[in-house]
């Protein structure tokens, strides 16, 4: 199982996962991922369900598949988007959008060996306020300890 942690400043401030050695980071970026979940507070929320938008950098070195041109030298980014999925659309239902970016950083680095940090965020769209709001959404960032 792998030992989260929260990465350092420049992932969190910039919204970029982070390299341990280097303030560029090379990053797979998975965006606009849309999915209908029954995640919310309200009991309205989770009966009838809504979209949320997930985004994703996957913080690893690409050098090797750069150089190789090798699919298996990267992440398989069809598996990413379906462990998405699986996360956001088909696992527990959650209260809080934090616990959903939460549950996908941590299969995220749980599943690839390679990905050094992960940046996820959640948004949605329907949030049950008084007055306009376009969305709402969170952003977390986790590393995985060396």
């Amino acid at each position: 199982r792998a030992v989260l942690r929260r990465a350092p400043p420049l992932a969190r401030a910039s919204a970029h996962a982070y390299a341990s050695t280097s303030r560029v980071a090379d990053a797979i970026v998975l965006r606009d991922m849309e999915f209908f979940a029954k995640h919310g507070a309200l009991a309205p929320e989770r009966e009838l369900g809504q979209k949320f938008t997930v985004n994703v950098e996957l913080a690893l070195c690409l050098r090797r598949a750069g150089a190789s041109d090798a699919l298996e030298d990267t992440v398989d980014y069809a598996r990413a988007w379906a462990l998405v999925r699986d996360v956001v659309q088909r696992g527990p239902t959650r209260v809080t959008i934090e616990a959903v970016a939460e549950d996908v950083s941590r299969t995220l680095l749980e599943t690839f060996a390679d990905v050094r940090a992960c940046v996820v965020s959640v948004d949605k769209r329907e949030v049950a306020i008084e007055g306009h709001l376009g969305s709402l959404g969170v952003r977390v960032a986790r590393a995985r300890d060396a």
